[in-house]
């Protein structure tokens, strides 16, 4: 019937609408404070291309572009959630030290290029394009080639 329709419709237009994230331009000054010192502590000398911030029904992210194609984002509370380095490689003190010491050792002459805390593992991407995900326990639980 048409009532149906229409209903659906609305349901259909409320979803997207919902899923659907609103991102806008902010100053760095902005930033959760956690991101912010993320940022000057491993980051410092590095130039800022633009700082958003991301918001969708329950999410709110914050995402910093860097000068040479670093990529970071982080979660409400400013921690970091992924660090991206299309042109480098990501710096070893941001990765759990237990994590880095697997990679060192299995993989000595690559380097990592992403690294992502989801909240329920961490993924890491070596710079041939290896994926490699580990348990919140931080062990290598999968290696995808």
């Amino acid at each position: 019937t048409a009532m149906k329709r229409i209903a659906t419709l609305l349901i259909a237009l409320c979803t997207i609408t919902a899923l659907h994230a609103e991102k806008q331009i902010i100053t760095f000054g902005e930033l959760p404070k956690n991101a912010k010192i993320f940022v000057l502590t491993y980051f410092k000398d590095m130039k800022f291309r633009e700082v958003c911030i991301e918001r969708r029904a329950s999410l709110t992210r914050y995402e910093v572009k860097l000068e040479g194609g670093i990529d970071l984002q982080f979660d409400r509370m400013g921690l970091c959630t992924e660090v991206t380095c299309k042109n480098g490689e990501v710096p070893d003190i941001v990765i759990p030290k237990r994590i880095l010491s697997v990679i060192q050792k299995n993989f000595p002459d690559n380097y990592i290029r992403k690294y992502e805390d989801n909240g329920r593992m961490y993924e890491i991407v070596l710079d041939d394009d290896i994926r490699l995900t580990f348990s919140r326990t931080l062990r290598l639980v999968d290696i995808e080639d």
